[in-house]
């Protein structure tokens, strides 16, 4: 969180109690000690895998879902007009970051890009439907571009090596170093620029490489597209809409894209590391470098060069926890491999479960952000209303100020609570069905999600604890 999200928050401090909502400020004391709430918590996703046990069996796993048809004319219409409409806003995001104020909190291009798109529209893409691909302004002005050059569109996948898919897990890790260390998610102008360099990059690759470039490549595409999955609704086609439970999209078989397992850890640890830096457990962190008599030495002369050693830290904690994270997911495929015996390479066992974390990095995403969208997402209508700050009043919003009471800590714990235990149970669902498809074998499918379930179950303690802990800044 950075310093600007950290003033809007700390506008919401009442007074202390025992448990906070994290990432809220305001307090609340639960009606039961905290650890019976991450015992029951525990308890409710290994109870998942029981009930999976239970009740999903060999030669029964279906992935449901029912096509809704679409007129064709209706289906290019609303195509088209999303389109423009992400082009636009796209227009108006670079002049508002450019000529627009330049406090981060009355730019529109700031609000917009880390309140309203990067949390919110994330969240309606993995909650309700990802229209992403409908909108994607870089992808359509990719297409012109290689339209007007007269340079083809649709490409063979050979085209591409396989290794950029790399760039996306790269671009992802960058995009959280941008918002959650450096100063310039905090500076229009330089988000501004920052957009204008992913534009240019995005027009080149689709020029040279077409499509693929976003099939494989472009960091935010992969992104929404397996965020995507998660979602109730997915469109099928321009003449359908796809209707389905939450998650199954995660049991569909699809080609597997290199990086695949960086990008969605990454979404997981990179939350991971936002929530456990705000808290005082990172504090402690901070002290022990700082007091460090070993390290104090480099320190200084890292300081003496013109580093900033905060920030040297937060990227260091922020790269840690990420690779860690990374490195703990296949430690579990290597035990999840030896439980199961041979036939699958753990490579195909890594890339094959690496979806089933999805709900969770989709329930991450809600509980720690979801304070912070709906009091800094007030943000929004005051700056939409006067974007390059000419003094516009547009909708009539110009003057509006955040209500604080939108949203209290207890509704936050609640919601937290609800989100944790549910993104875990439905991972440990998914991922037994997944087990299912690959094992055909009740036996060796059980055997495979012992340590998936009890990692699940110690990361959701560890993510209530999270929320539970008092904001340090």
């Amino acid at each position: 969180m950075t310093r600007w999200h950290a003033a809007l928050v700390t506008m919401s401090v009442l007074a202390a109690s025992r448990v906070q909502a994290h990432a809220f400020g305001a307090r609340y004391d639960l009606p039961l000690p905290l650890g019976l709430y991450l015992a029951a918590a525990g308890v409710a996703v290994a109870a998942s895998f029981v009930g999976a046990l239970i009740f999903l069996h060999a030669g029964r796993v279906r992935t449901l879902h029912l096509d809704i048809p679409v007129p064709a004319n209706a289906g290019r219409t609303l195509s088209t007009m999303l389109g423009i409409s992400g082009v636009l806003g796209l227009a108006i995001l670079l002049g508002a970051a450019f000529f627009g104020p330049q406090e981060a909190v009355r730019n529109l291009a700031t609000v917009w890009v880390w309140v309203i798109w990067w949390v919110g529209f994330l969240l309606f893409s993995a909650l309700v439907v990802c229209l992403w691909p409908q909108i994607d302004p870089f992808r359509r002005l990719a297409a012109l571009l290689a339209w007007v050059a007269g340079r083809p569109w649709a490409r063979s996948a050979a085209d591409l090596p396989s290794a950029a898919g790399l760039l996306a897990p790269a671009g992802l890790l960058a995009i959280a170093w941008i918002e959650l260390v450096s100063d310039w998610s905090e500076d229009p102008r330089a988000l501004g620029l920052l957009v204008t360099v992913y534009l240019v990059i995005a027009l080149l690759g689709g020029l040279v490489w077409g499509q693929q470039w976003f099939r494989v490549a472009d960091p935010l595409s992969r992104i929404f597209e397996v965020l995507g999955r998660v979602a109730p609704l997915s469109v099928a086609s321009r003449t359908a809409l796809r209707v389905r439970p939450p998650g199954v999209g995660l049991l569909a078989r699809s080609e597997p894209i290199c990086g695949e397992v960086a990008l969605v850890t990454g979404l997981v640890g990179i939350v991971l590391f936002d929530g456990l830096s705000e808290t005082p457990a990172w504090a402690a962190v901070l002290d022990f470098v700082s007091e460090s008599r070993s390290l104090r030495p480099s320190l200084l002369w890292l300081r003496d060069q013109g580093i900033d050693l905060i920030k040297l830290i937060r990227t260091v904690g922020l790269f840690a926890i990420v690779v860690s994270f990374y490195g703990i997911y296949w430690l579990l495929i290597v035990l999840m491999r030896a439980l199961t015996g041979g036939g699958l390479t753990i490579g195909q066992l890594g890339r094959g479960f690496v979806g089933t974390l999805l709900p969770i990095a989709v329930a991450y995403h809600l509980s720690h952000y979801i304070s912070y969208l709906l009091i800094a997402g007030q943000l929004f209508f005051p700056t939409v209303s006067d974007p390059f700050g000419l003094g516009w009043d547009l909708f009539g919003t110009r003057n509006w100020s955040i209500d604080i009471s939108v949203i209290g800590a207890e509704q936050i714990w609640w919601i937290a609570f609800t989100a944790l235990i549910g993104g875990h149970a439905l991972s440990v669902l998914i991922a037994h069905q997944r087990a299912l498809q690959f094992f055909r074998d009740a036996r060796r499918a059980a055997l495979s999600q012992v340590p998936m379930t009890m990692a699940m179950v110690g990361l959701t303690v560890l993510s209530l604890w999270i929320l539970s802990q008092p904001i340090t800044e």
